[in-house]
This record gives C-alpha cells, structure tokens and sequence, in this order.
C-alpha cells in the first residue's frame, strides 16, 4: 500500500518536473506578448499623434480644419492591438504547456479575431466619417441659411454611423437582415412624418401660392379692390398675397382671403377718379 502510494506521489513529481520548462516558457512567452503589446500600442499612440500633426498642418484654415483622429479612437484603437497581441501570445503558451482544449478554443478566437478587428475598423470608419460629414453638412446648411443647420448635421452623422454599424456587424458574421429591415421600416416611417408635417404645415402656403395665380388673371396693380372688411388699391403682388394701399396704411393681405371672403374689385370709382 506504501510502496503504491509512493509509486503515485513520484507520478506526480515525475509530470510536473516534466511539464516545468513548458510552464516556464508558457510564462515568458506571455510576458514577451505583454512588452510587445505594450510596444505596439505605443507605436499605434505616436502615430496617430504625428498624422493628427500633420492634419493640423495640412488643413490649417481650409474646411476640413476639424479633420483628426480623436482621443477616444486613438484609445480604442490601442486596446484593440494590445489585447490582440496578447491573445495570440496567450494561444501559443497553452499549446506549448499542452492544455489541448484551451488550446483548440483559443485557435478559433484568434482565427476569428481578423474580422472581428476588420467590422471594428469599419464602424470606427463610419464614425469618422460621419463627424466629417456632420461638419460640412452643418457648415452648408448655416451658410444657406437653414435655421435647423445642426440638426441636418446629426441626422448626416447619425447615417453614417448606422451604415457603418451595420456594415461592421455584417463583416463579423453577425445576420444583419433582420436589422436592416428594422432600419429601413424606421425610414420610411421617419419619412412618412415629415411628408405628412411638411403636407399640414404648407397647407396655408399652398393655398396662398395657388391663390395668387388665379388673382393675377383678373386683378392688376392700381385697381381699387374690396375683401371682406378691407378696401383699398393694389400695389403689388407678392408671392404669397397682396399689397394694399388703404387709409389706414399698407397692408399685406393672404390671398387665399380672396378665395373665401367677399371679394369685389371696384371699378367704377376708378372711372370716376380718371374724370
């Protein structure tokens, strides 16, 4: 019984001092990954710092002066390649130590860390590219004078990023149809409401614009005109009303007023006026 357990106990000590140098050289492959990652992650810190740089300098004054790499990206983008180092050191030292089944899971985490990294990038990508697009969206919609210039600029940004999200997901692997379709009912509906807000809130617009055509047939600047409790001379026509010269002074009248108030143009004081 003695000699059988010392017989197990010597196994043992036999299987680990035989596993030892695989253990050790499992630690100092990790610790290796661990610098280089930290190296690489430098690296990738200092070159987006000097591109920032140069960006600076490049567009200095022109409109694509907001151009850069931000803070949050540049972190991002470290933590991905230092984490991704780290990984594939750690995939070799389970193999070496011989953990055959952390082995084989961590062969197909890093088989499939490229495309995981790629639709990262590519939603990074949308991002940028959105803040791109939201400034020089914005900047056009203030410059034509758009009283919502802001709000263009996000939902310019917002389309991009979606895209981008979308795009990324699918490049990981993951079923984006069912998302799409999500999107594209959310667009329409979006759509939708602003046709029906644009259709009620130009309602009187329309009304007006229509108006003044049918006015124009048969009303002319300098005739004496009467609408409801109004009276007084055309001036003019503008695009939506009627200017009118009355006692009490100009006034601006709707010319849908025309259209559903008595309307009565006035000729015989005219004729009288002229003798």
């Amino acid at each position: 019984m003695l000699e059988s357990i010392q017989k197990q106990i010597l196994d043992v000590l036999n299987t680990i001092i035989n596993h030892v140098p695989h253990v050790v050289g499992g630690l100092l492959l990790v610790l290796a990954g661990w610098l280089l990652a930290r190296f690489l992650r430098l690296v990738i810190t200092r070159l987006i710092r000097t591109l920032n740089h140069l960006l600076d300098r490049q567009l200095h004054g022109s409109t694509l002066h907001f151009v850069r790499i931000s803070a949050a990206t540049e972190k991002l983008l470290g933590f991905v390649v230092f984490w991704a180092t780290i990984l594939m050191f750690i995939t070799i030292a389970v193999r070496l130590v011989g953990f055959a089944a952390a082995a084989a899971w961590l062969d197909r985490l890093v088989v499939y860390l490229p495309s995981l990294v790629a639709g990262g990038l590519i939603i990074i990508s949308g991002y940028l590219l959105g803040t791109v697009a939201r400034h020089l969206v914005t900047q056009a919609a203030a410059a034509a004078d758009i009283a919502q210039a802001a709000l263009f600029g996000q939902i310019a940004q917002v389309s991009f990023l979606i895209v981008g999200v979308v795009i990324g997901l699918g490049q990981v692997g993951v079923d984006v149809s069912f998302l799409i379709i999500l999107l594209a009912i959310g667009f329409g509906a979006v759509l939708a409401g602003f046709a029906l807000a644009f259709g009620l809130g130009a309602r009187s617009l329309v009304e007006n614009l229509i108006a003044v055509r049918h006015l124009k047939l048969f009303v002319r600047p300098g005739q004496l005109v009467e609408i409801g409790a109004e009276r007084g001379r055309v001036l003019e026509f503008t695009a939506t009303g009627l200017v009118l010269e009355t006692p009490a002074g100009r006034k601006l009248i709707p010319a849908s007023w025309c259209m559903t108030q008595a309307f009565s143009v006035i000729t015989r004081e005219l004729a009288d006026e002229k003798h």
